[in-house]
């Protein structure tokens, strides 16, 4: 009977730390963040849509999406957009030159060529 319940608490247990416990983290995590958020601040919402913070209520904000001023609820805020600046640079390089007067064959006139000619046939 003993060995049941301590199968059963165990299971209770790993329920909540696999489950509920990464649950309140992102919670946490997003409700930090919705308090973070000032005007001026770049974001995108649920639907997609991105601009800056214009102004902030208790539940609402407006948002400026290149003039164009639209409300919406707080928790339509999906993501705050990092800042541009800090956006790290990657570097490029060329990729070496193999043949500098390589034919270019034009593949595709063959294959309009074979593909006319089926028809006619």
């Amino acid at each position: 009977m003993s060995q049941s319940l301590l199968i059963f608490v165990a299971f209770i247990a790993l329920m909540y730390f696999m489950m509920i416990r990464p649950q309140q983290k992102t919670a946490k995590k997003r409700q930090s963040m919705l308090n973070e958020i000032k005007p001026g601040t770049e974001i995108v919402t649920i639907g997609g849509l991105h601009g800056k913070i214009d102004s902030l209520d208790k539940d609402t904000f407006s948002l400026d999406a290149d003039g164009v001023f639209l409300t919406f609820e707080r928790s339509a805020i999906r993501t705050v957009v990092e800042n541009k600046d800090a956006a790290e640079v990657v570097e490029t390089t060329d990729a070496p030159v193999v043949a500098e007067n390589t034919k270019i064959v034009d593949e595709t006139s063959s294959v309009k060529e074979d593909a006319v000619s089926t028809k006619e046939d």
